[in-house]
């Protein structure tokens, strides 16, 4: 019995990534969500280098051109991000890339409701657009460390490994993410992202603040300790 139940699963997972192949990540969570059994499949990092957005848009006319004129699994993690239709959970140690920010962004925008998690004060690095577009952000300032890299889309749908959000990290590192939509572990994620939540609920506050850069002045968002 347990030989016919692991060859169930075995050919639900080699279905999942011949559909993955087929019709790319957005119509793949669409079907997860439709799927009565578990499938689960991943994706591995590092890309090699950086995508090019001018081949992305038909248009590269670089000679030698040293970026990737191929789809990367950074751009599937973003077309996953993208499939979300009510809601997004992030919680991730470090969040700096500005391509799965600005998407996270684009579905906020168009009324999924997203909230992040972080233990990195520097979430925005270079794309401080987050910290503008009204997505409700709370940080783990506690002497311990939030370590956890994993997301929840539609509460159904689970992301999670060892990748944190970095362009040079899915670019350059051995990374992985794996994707479920098994509804144990569904569930297990959403109880601690919701622990969590309420935990770090009066951890923080969001400051504009102005430091010194060498001989210079500059303005920057960062998040502080209440009271």
């Amino acid at each position: 019995m347990n030989d016919i139940a692991a060859y169930t699963s075995l050919s639900i997972n080699i279905a999942a990534l011949c559909y993955i192949g087929y019709h790319g990540y957005r119509k793949t969570i669409a079907w997860l969500r439709s799927r009565d059994k578990p499938v689960i499949t991943a994706l591995m990092f590092p890309d090699g280098g950086y995508q090019c957005r001018h081949w992305t848009a038909g248009n590269c006319v670089i000679k030698d051109c040293q970026l990737l004129h191929r789809i990367t699994n950074k751009t599937r993690l973003k077309e996953v991000i993208e499939s979300a239709e009510d809601s997004i959970d992030v919680c991730m140690f470090v969040l700096t890339c500005a391509v799965l920010l600005d998407a996270l962004i684009a579905v906020h925008k168009r009324g999924v409701k997203v909230r992040i998690v972080c233990d990195n004060m520097k979430i925005s690095g270079s794309n401080d657009n987050i910290l503008h577009s009204g997505i409700k952000i709370r940080v783990d300032n506690s002497p311990e460390t939030m370590h956890h890299k994993f997301i929840i889309i539609d509460k159904a749908i689970i992301l999670t490994g060892s990748f944190n959000w970095t362009a040079s990290g899915a670019a350059y590192n051995r990374e992985n993410v794996l994707i479920s939509n098994e509804p144990h572990v569904a569930a297990a994620y959403r109880n601690e992202f919701e622990k969590l939540w309420e935990m770090f609920e009066q951890s923080t506050e969001l400051v504009y603040e102005t430091v010194e850069s060498g001989k210079d002045l500059r303005n920057r968002f960062a998040f502080r300790k209440r009271g």
